[in-house]
């Protein structure tokens, strides 16, 4: 260790001017302490959380070794917004300022941050206070009230109008009327040579979201994980950016979240990362705006740099717009999760000579650091890297402590399966879904149009509507079928209510654990490695890079982009076992009877018209008296088998054409792709190519060779057209 500490010392960097270090995820240490509920905490948090406050403490250190007097955090700063933690960290940023006078700051809030509700004192293992933005404000005085700042959006008349907008939309309680999205924002500016007129132009970009105007279901006092952007802020922007020219300053922008992805097909995993508008084409009457994405008016703004965190991941994307202005989003790790970096960065002012400015970026990694565990211990941790390799939890570490903590969660005791069901699917597809007459009102209107249909083993299937009462009618052999849409609610409310009962956490729990073990147990080669040997390789970040990846990991990854291994096909049946005795349970567990009667039942179910089918139906009632005989009465037209079980129903699902057609649709929208395979593959090659050696190099200017990297070319759109 002391060995790898002397090679270090060769590598320090100095002489910079910006330090940027971003998530440091702070919790106050007298917040800690050897709870149950904390105990919990860390069997399933990645991060390093109890060393939190050292590693914090110790950037800052490596900030004074750079020799940087400005200090970006672009959000973040601690935990889940517990007002003990701003207030620790606010401590250690006062005394780092204090010693220069010539030091400033210059902060954006993350998600973390604001109206955090997750805010714990797991020492008394009980909620703790979080912070409003105004208590945000006033605990990071000595930043929002330093004479850098020319002026804060909220101030501008553009945010006043937004903010009476926005009060007035959602009839907002008094307490919460002050502030909006990007309430936050402000532009400041410094200059490091006082020789020069122009200097340096920041407009931090307040991007995460908890006010009821961007919050997923408009409600005040609660945060979201996505950033957001509005018209209105980027109007501001655009000011601000315009009177930073006429200064012939140099802009950057800085964010909590990404502007656009930094590695290819971020999206597919990792979407909360980034701004939900990434890809919007905004409409406006100003030029500027009209027919661009966020980034897109950035660049031909001429902002050259966006630096950005939120994804505890170095990362720089490219991008370059239609008309071929060219910006880099520049993401910095966090400082709490592999492989620690510090973002650093040198401006040269060359407008004099060469009519521009000269910019260098670099990382370096925590080296050393000391800290104190919750049990009051002092620890003092030699190698940071081989700390967090360590310490982190592993994938199985993870899923296996998940899973058993969820078991005992007070919560799931009284689970409300029917509403979480609507309440997610509202919030998937947009659309308010009652709790009561959803078949009728929302599910039957919207599939009405792909009927009717025929069935070779059915006969002609069509969707009646009789004074705004939907049903199906099967016709066959002169024969007639009819099952109303709220005929079918009623069984559905049914089943739902017996499913409520036989699916206990402690039945999901086990049933999930005895899954997930079989299938992580699967070999995937004949040297004994298995299908979480490789999980885990990937979940852990490291390098997937065709040098320095094992064998096992490259065949592997053969195997996803060969199209004839069907991976879905091959984890099912190695766990089928498994998979149909969880399947077999659940469904003979769940009675069809209504009232204690299953004639009832299919009575208030079905109406028949003609003998034939009303015999069928007869000796349908007869066969049927669970879920798993009715799956079964109708498995040869699902599965075309004579019984059903859990693996052919989940092959199925996972194969048929629908949603064969939906996984396609959506690939090619959103990543111009046609196979799951790729993005799978694409997500892997981006993430942790480089380890160390290419993380931290004093000589690599970043800006020319990247950690992850990816480019984004819109001048290819128009020739395209």
């Amino acid at each position: 260790m002391k060995e790898i500490n002397k090679d270090r010392e060769k590598n320090i960097i100095e002489n910079f001017d910006i330090s940027i270090i971003s998530d440091p995820h702070v919790l106050a240490s007298e917040l800690m302490g050897p709870s149950e509920s904390f105990i919990k905490e860390l069997k399933v948090e990645r991060k390093l959380v109890v060393e939190s406050e050292g590693l914090f403490r110790r950037a800052l250190e490596i900030v004074d070794r750079a020799g940087s007097n400005y200090l970006i955090i672009p959000g973040d700063l601690v935990k889940e917004g517990e007002y003990k933690s701003h207030k620790q960290v606010a401590d250690y940023l006062r005394h780092w300022k204090d010693k220069d006078p010539r030091r400033k700051i210059f902060l954006t809030p993350g998600n973390h941050d604001i109206n955090c509700h997750r805010a714990y004192d797991f020492s008394k293992d009980q909620k703790t206070k979080n912070v409003s933005p105004r208590e945000f404000e006033e605990i990071y005085d000595f930043i929002y009230e330093d004479d850098s700042i020319l002026e804060f959006y909220r101030d501008s008349q553009i945010f006043k109008n937004y903010l009476d907008f926005v009060n007035k939309k959602y009839n907002r309680d008094v307490e919460y009327s002050y502030y909006a999205h990007g309430y936050f924002s402000y532009v400041a500016r410094i200059k490091k040579d006082y020789i020069d007129d122009n200097g340096l132009s920041l407009i931090m970009l307040d991007t995460s979201i908890y006010s009821a105007d961007r919050e997923e279901k408009n409600r005040d006092g609660r945060e979201n994980i996505p950033g957001s952007i509005t018209k209105e802020e980027i109007k501001w922007m655009l000011e601000k950016i315009e009177e930073a020219k006429k200064r012939k300053d140099m802009v950057i922008v800085v964010a909590h979240q990404a502007l656009l992805p930094n590695f290819r097909n971020q999206e597919l995993a990792f979407s909360p990362f980034i701004i939900k508008e990434w890809r919007d084409k905004f409409e406006d009457e100003d030029p500027r705006i009209d027919g661009k994405t966020p980034i897109e008016i950035l660049a031909d703004s001429g902002v050259k740099f966006v630096f950005t965190g939120h994804l505890h991941e170095n990362g720089t994307a490219k991008y370059t717009s239609e008309i071929g202005n060219t910006i880099y989003d520049i993401q910095t790790g966090s400082t709490i999760t592999y492989p620690l970096p510090i973002r650093h960065i040198k401006i040269n002012n060359k407008t004099s000579t060469d009519h521009g400015f000269e910019v260098f970026v670099t990382t370096e990694l925590i080296d050393d650091f000391s800290f104190t565990d919750y049990n009051g211990k002092e620890e003092i941790i030699d190698d940071a890297i081989l700390h967090t390799m360590t310490n982190q939890l592993s994938l199985k570490e993870v899923i296996h402590n998940y899973i058993r903590i969820q078991a005992n969660n007070p919560l799931f005791d009284k689970m409300d399966f029917k509403k979480i069901i609507i309440d997610n699917l509202s919030s998937r597809i947009g659309i308010d879904i009652p709790y009561k007459g959803y078949m009728n009102d929302i599910v039957f209107p919207n599939i009405a149009d792909r009927f009717p249909i025929y069935s070779k083993y059915v006969g002609r299937i069509v969707i009646s509507n009789l004074n705004y009462e939907y049903e199906f009618r099967i016709k066959a052999l002169m024969n007639t079928l009819f099952i109303k849409a709220r005929n079918i609610e009623e069984a559905i409310d049914i089943i739902i209510g017996q499913a409520e009962k036989i699916l206990t956490p402690h039945f999901v729990i086990t049933a999930m654990d005895k899954v997930s073990t079989k299938i992580f147990s699967m070999p995937i080669d004949d040297e004994g490695h298995t299908f979480y040997d490789f999980c885990n390789y990937i979940y852990q970040y490291r390098s997937t890079s065709d040098e320095e990846r094992p064998s096992y990991v490259t065949k592997m990854i053969d195997n996803i982009n060969d199209p004839d291994y069907d991976i879905i096909n091959i984890v099912l049946d190695y766990a089928a076992d498994e998979i149909n005795e969880v399947f077999d349970t659940v469904t003979e567990s769940i009675i069809l009877e209504r009232n204690g009667s299953k004639k009832e039942f299919f009575e208030r179910l079905i109406q028949t018209k003609g003998f034939p089918v009303n015999f069928a139906y007869k000796y349908l009632i007869k066969r049927v008296d669970s879920l798993k005989d009715l799956l079964d009465f109708f498995s040869r037209f699902i599965t075309k088998k004579s019984s059903i079980t859990g693996v052919d129903l989940a092959k199925t699902i996972a194969h048929s054409r629908a949603v064969r057609r939906a996984k396609m649709n959506i690939s090619d929208k959103f990543f111009g792709q046609k196979s799951l395979r790729v993005f799978i593959l694409a997500l892997i090659g981006e993430m942790n190519e480089g380890m160390t050696t290419i993380y931290q190099n004093a000589d690599l200017n970043e800006i020319d060779h990247y950690f992850n990297y990816i480019e984004y070319d819109d001048t290819k759109m128009i020739t395209e057209e």
